[in-house]
């Protein structure tokens, strides 16, 4: 919303300049974000008034006119088609300035001399898509007679700047200039005048009826004939109030819709009379593929849930967001219809959206408008059609519905305020605050009772008028103090932040990169890497790529892959820590489960100086997995076993990961089909439980003296059916050992000459150390021969 600070004065008498307004208004709650001075880059504009208009010798496209500045007559050339004797102009005079830095001189512009520009409204800093079409294509010329060398910003309502507000959802009141001064009077105090409505009705009574089908989507309809419009441009205050609000003026009717619209917040509509069709207005539900055209000249498709403004037959306006193109006003309008109504707004809402049709007036309907302005900014409108269009207003109006103009009631108390806000105040300077808001108190003690006009439907609640009391009292008021404790707790991180930010600088540490991705997904992804063939789809999705929320962190990560190799970054690693939802059915909460994944693909640890790298292989991926887990004190509990899950993933190098007998995540390479679809090579990807695995108590830390001993390595080389994971030797290994067996590390695997087809040569290394003494020959024989045995018993055969 913009507010001009001229406009507002006459809403309201202010003794502040706009720098110190807007930042009350923002100590106040609403955010200023911009403030757009007019006036901060023009210097010498003066009203000129032209005396003559000859044709520049020199050049086909350019005039010389003779200018009177006051007392003084200049030649200023001049190339607008639109310059005509006899009217008057602004001019910047030599040595001024105009926005974007122009500066005026004395010049020679083919053989001619100029002193000074005439200017248009774009090079006085409005905008071009605002700039009326009277003006778009030449200078601006005053239409009535002016005092040639007076200032002429004011004459041009441009010695004013203009505040952009920044409104929440909540403060729709401010919406609207009268919502700026109810605002303003709070901060400052002072009355709020409101507009004048003193139009002479005359000739026969209204003869158009309204009919609301469905008192739901129409609570209230209300209308008024005008006849006898001239259309014509509004006048020029109004146009330029028009433009410093970011709208186009069109014409006067069409102008004084929209100004009465920025006045009260009140988005009224203007039918042609004579094009309705009939002398009824019915308010209803669309009916099931109901066609319409549009203001913009496309036909469109209505659903149910969409409501229109029909004459008893058809549609003539898309309700709360544009009108049908035969009802519009045109430049052959005489006689129109002003509607001003209260539409739902949720109605309202799916409408706009759903057609991608936003507007001053949709947004303010979407909201909900004040019933308070209703009728106020009905009158209005036809006032302004009597002085500004020459019309006639017809006798009385007619509506249907009930429009509630009755104020709501909070009930509070002194002791509920103070208790919230920290402070003491008395009940009289509650009230005084409130007040100022326009709110009416009753008090009894300490018991408040607040009468709001609907103009203020966001309050509610006790907290709400709470709010408003700190607000407008001041923040900077509230009283500062420390939190009482008897004893004071240093402040540290809890368990599962230590936990996270070990896994994350360990990750870190190995090269990985963090990414952190949407988690909404579409149906499609939402099944990958899961055993869950669906996921919980929301209602109302922004497209169908973010319909579903994700069931795995894996396939946003394969795509963040794709990306960065598509991008000639062909070494990726990343991780990401974050959730994903399982849903428990159609109405109850979806289970949320926090997870860590990864994906690498390329070349790990390049050094390129050395040749040297290693592959993004699934001993890579699960080498990663094992370094973090070993940091939150898990490595005894995590085993590996083959997999062959899921469709995505390699069925001979994909091993699902357990903690205990829990089954919390996979690790593994992406199947060869799945990277050519994705146009990757060798990926491997991991995903694990962070829940699961933060949800152990990893224990304190020990310490050992290290050893003085020297410790002592058998190896052994065992021939194994290719099946047999190298983790189930060294289980055989570990339960065999008696004592001092202190590590068990797989060196070798062969496939080949000299085995059979199905068989594989496992080579083993087994290191025995005694803390206590010196180990010697026959004591590491003593306890390595049952592990042997063990083997043999296992039927693997020990190669010599």
């Amino acid at each position: 919303m913009r507010v001009s600070k001229e406009w507002l004065n006459e809403f309201i008498d202010v003794d502040a300049d706009v720098e110190e307004l807007s930042e009350r208004i923002t100590r106040g709650g609403i955010e200023v974000d911009d403030i757009i001075d007019y006036t901060s880059d023009i210097k010498n504009l003066v009203i000129g008034y032209v005396e003559d208009v000859k044709q520049h010798p020199n050049a086909d496209k350019l005039n010389l006119c003779r200018v009177d500045t006051g007392g003084e007559v200049k030649q200023i050339v001049c190339g607008a088609d639109n310059v005509a004797p006899d009217t008057y102009v602004v001019v910047c005079q030599v040595g001024g300035r105009l926005p974007g830095g122009i500066k005026i001189k004395k010049a020679k512009l083919r053989g001619e001399v100029s002193e000074g520009m005439i200017c248009s409204l774009d090079e006085l800093g409005i905008p071009s898509e605002y700039v009326p079409k009277e003006f778009q294509d030449g200078i601006f010329i005053f239409s009535g007679e002016q005092e040639a060398g007076g200032p002429a910003l004011p004459a041009v309502y441009l010695d004013d700047a203009v505040m952009e507000f920044d409104l929440t959802p909540n403060r729709k009141d401010a919406l609207s200039m009268i919502g700026a001064a109810y605002e303003t009077k709070a901060l400052y105090g002072g009355e709020v005048k409101r507009p004048s409505t003193d139009f002479t009705e005359t000739g026969e009574n209204v003869d158009v009826t309204v009919k609301n089908e469905d008192g739901e989507a129409v609570p209230y309809y209300a209308l008024r004939v005008v006849k006898d419009v001239e259309i014509k441009p509004a006048p020029i205050w109004m146009q330029i109030r028009l433009v410093k609000a970011g709208i186009r003026p069109i014409n006067n009717v069409v102008d004084i819709s929209n100004y009465v619209l920025l006045e009260y917040g009140q988005p009224l509509h203007m039918f042609d009379y004579d094009q309705l069709g009939s002398k009824e207005i019915v308010t209803r539900f669309a009916r099931k593929d109901e066609k319409m055209t549009t203001l913009d000249e496309k036909e469109r498709t209505l659903h149910e849930s969409d409501i229109v403004i029909t004459n008893g037959k058809g549609p003539v306006a898309l309700a709360g967001v544009m009108g049908g193109d035969f009802s519009e006003v045109t430049d052959q309008t005489t006689n129109v219809v002003i509607e001003s109504a209260v539409f739902d707004p949720v109605a309202i809402r799916r409408t706009s959206g759903r057609l991608n049709l936003r507007s001053e007036a949709s947004s303010r309907f979407e909201k909900g408008v004040s019933h308070e302005f209703v009728i106020p900014a009905l009158e209005r409108a036809a006032y302004l059609l009597q002085e500004y269009a020459g019309g006639k207003v017809q006798i009385g109006y007619n509506s249907d519905g009930t429009l509630d103009t009755s104020d709501s009631v909070i009930r509070t108390s002194t002791d509920f305020i103070n208790d919230r806000l920290g402070m003491e105040l008395e009940t009289a300077e509650i009230e005084e605050t409130l007040f100022k808001l326009g709110l009416e108190t009753v008090s009894g003690g300490d018991e408040l009772e607040i009468h709001v006009p609907s103009r203020r439907d966001d309050l509610q609640i006790p907290e709400d008028i709470t709010e408003e009391v700190a607000r407008i009292y001041g923040y900077e008021a509230l009283p500062t103090s420390l939190p009482k404790f008897e004893t004071i707790t240093p402040g540290r991180l809890t368990d599962a932040q230590q936990k996270h930010r070990i896994i994350r600088h360990q990750l870190e540490a190995l090269g990985l990169s963090q990414s952190i991705n949407y988690a909404l997904t579409s149906e499609k992804k939402a099944s990958q890497f899961t055993e869950r063939t669906e996921g919980l789809r929301l209602m109302m999705p922004m497209s169908e790529d973010r319909a579903v929320l994700r069931n795995s962190l894996v396939p946003h990560l394969v795509d963040n892959a794709v990306y960065n190799t598509s991008r000639q970054q062909k070494d990726v690693q990343l991780f990401e820590v974050g959730k994903v939802f399982i849903s428990k059915g159609q109405h109850a909460q979806p289970e949320e489960i926090e997870k860590l994944g990864g994906v690498l693909t390329g070349r790990m640890n390049n050094t390129d100086w050395l040749g040297s790298h290693v592959p993004a292989d699934f001993y890579a991926a699960k080498g990663i997995l094992d370094s973090v887990i070993e940091k939150l004190g898990l490595k005894d509990d995590i085993k590996y076993v083959p997999s062959e899950s899921y469709a995505e993933m390699h069925p001979g190098r994909t091993a699902n990961i357990t903690l205990g007998e829990k089954y919390i995540g996979f690790v593994g390479e992406l199947h060869p089909k799945h990277e050519k679809d994705h146009d990757l090579d060798q990926t491997v990807v991991f995903e694990v439980d962070l829940d699961a695995l933060l949800a152990v108590k990893s224990g304190t830390i020990e310490y050992e003296v290290l050893p003085k001993y020297p410790s002592i390595m058998r190896d052994i080389a065992l021939v194994a059916d290719r099946d047999i994971t190298a983790g189930t030797l060294v289980e055989i290994i570990e339960n065999a050992a008696e004592k001092y067996l202190i590590d068990v590390y797989v060196f070798d695997v062969y496939e080949g000459e000299r085995i059979e087809e199905d068989k594989k040569s496992v080579a083993i290394r087994l290191t025995y150390l005694n803390k206590e003494e010196t180990l010697t020959d026959e004591a590491v024989e003593a306890i390595h021969q049952p592990v042997l045995e063990a083997l043999k018993d296992e039927g693997y055969v020990l190669r010599g």
